[in-house]
């Protein structure tokens, strides 16, 4: 069985308590006049930094680069998706919606890699 260190569990519980602080406490410090983050916004380049140190541990290799082609292939497929609906979408909509749709899948990469290193520790 493999040690595991302080900085790994917190890299573990991080973007979990970070997304309730922020949603408590400092959800009225995302705004600036007309510039408006959501609890979302905030918390994904904290995932994308766990998703690569965490990656690194687990395989050797970031991940990042695939997720990153991975969540812009969304945000391909999202914007050919409104373009042929010939819904009336401005850019800031579309660009909130891919942010949105990013995190979703940052958050489950995250954990799913948390999973396998959890795994990768108690099974050796």
């Amino acid at each position: 069985m493999k040690n595991i260190d302080s900085f790994e569990i917190f890299l573990y519980v991080f973007p979990i308590i970070e997304i309730i602080l922020l949603t408590f406490f400092f959800k009225p410090y995302l705004q600036y006049k007309k510039f408006k983050l959501a609890v979302s916004d905030a918390t994904l380049p904290i995932l994308l930094l766990g998703i690569h140190f965490l990656s690194v541990r687990l395989l050797t290799y970031s991940l990042l680069p695939h997720f990153l082609l991975a969540a812009f292939f969304v945000g391909l497929l999202l914007t050919l998706y409104f373009d042929f609906s010939k819904r009336n979408l401005t850019t800031a909509k579309l660009f909130s919606i891919f942010l949105k749709a990013a995190f979703v899948l940052g958050f489950l990469t995250y954990y799913g890699i948390v999973v396998a290193r959890i795994f990768q520790i108690l099974h050796g």
